[in-house]
């Protein structure tokens, strides 16, 4: 059976639906070529801790991989005060488009409990992960001539002189201070604190006697513990630290609910596109996976920690309320 073909459409009318599917060509690539390729300018990277501390150095590594893999700058700027709160809330108002990034660590999950309602912004409703960067273990140091020689050791003499022995911090809700209400905690001990202005100022005092024991990164002691000015009774984590592998985990010390890890990780303002997000994601993965980067990072006694963007939320949600419940117990106020 023979079907005659549809009758095509009037001439004009043909030319004006050629020239709107022209036109809405032309309109959907002239909106992609508003958007160009992110990055198409410097982009900052926030870091609310001084320079030259161990966060600011790995800041910079990354900072400086990011640049040569994009050929676009990305700049460390340091915004220092408040616990970190004064770098995390410029970056809570940047404009979010992928060009001001917050380099974070604990005190970003830590503030909320902290500072309540006097902080300007807040951690989970004005933020968005982009990736957990790297992970380092704490250890618990003495100094060399410590009559303290192991975890067990140092439990039993807390024991018998509750609040003799004393602990050093970087600071009043410092992540050593914290760090160490959790262990006081988990062990039942009662150490007395003594903050200090750093935590420079901290690793001097134990190497000087003013303090018994300190918890903090393998980063912060890392070169005076491998130069035996100080010792490390144990360290956190699932296995020995690389960097020192005599020393047992808190596990095998027999601590084995005693857990926690130095962590620094990359958050944007809550509204950045995804797909800048996602790009982010991608480059800190392959910054991270390159064999210089790992070797610079490793010498810190820090490995890399990329995961999905999600995985990063739920970690710093789940942060957020262990500290608030640590901070709670041990009645910490911060200065």
């Amino acid at each position: 059976m023979h079907h005659s073909p549809p009758p095509a459409a009037p001439a004009p009318l043909r030319r004006c639906l050629l020239a709107l599917g022209a036109s809405l060509l032309a309109g959907g690539a002239s909106w992609a070529q508003a958007q160009p390729a992110y990055p198409a300018k410097p982009v900052t990277i926030v870091v609310a801790f001084s320079p030259g501390g161990p966060n600011d150095v790995m800041a910079r590594i990354l900072a400086a991989k990011l640049s040569a893999n994009l050929g676009q700058q990305f700049i460390v700027e340091n915004k220092v005060g408040a616990g970190g709160t004064i770098g995390t809330a410029q970056v809570a108002k940047a404009p979010a488009d992928g060009y001001t990034l917050l380099f974070n660590s604990a005190p970003f999950v830590t503030a909320p409990a902290l500072y309540g309602s006097r902080l300007s912004y807040d951690t989970l409703r004005d933020f968005t992960g982009v990736t957990k960067v790297a992970e380092s273990p704490l250890a618990l140091m003495t100094a060399n001539n410590s009559p303290h020689k192991s975890l067990k050791g140092l439990i039993t003499a807390a024991k018998a002189q509750p609040g003799k022995l004393n602990y050093g911090s970087g600071g009043v809700a410092s992540t050593s201070h914290l760090a160490m209400a959790l262990l006081d905690a988990t062990a039942g001990m009662e150490l007395q604190h003594v903050p200090y202005k750093g935590g420079g100022q901290s690793i001097t005092a134990l190497m000087g006697g003013e303090i018994d024991v300190l918890l903090d990164s393998i980063t912060a002691g890392g070169a005076f513990l491998g130069a035996g000015k100080l010792r490390a009774l144990a360290v956190t984590g699932t296995r020995r630290a690389p960097k020192l592998p005599d020393v047992p985990t808190f596990a095998e010390a027999g601590l084995p609910e005693f857990q926690m890890l130095h962590w620094v990780g990359l958050s944007a303002p809550a509204k950045t596109p995804a797909p800048v997000l996602d790009k982010l994601q991608r480059e800190v993965a392959k910054a991270m996976a390159a064999e210089d980067v790992k070797a610079r990072f490793a010498e810190l006694g820090a490995e890399p920690a990329v995961g999905p963007r999600e995985q990063f939320d739920e970690f710093v949600k789940a942060e957020v309320g262990r500290w608030t419940r640590v901070i709670r117990e041990a009645r910490i106020q911060a200065d």
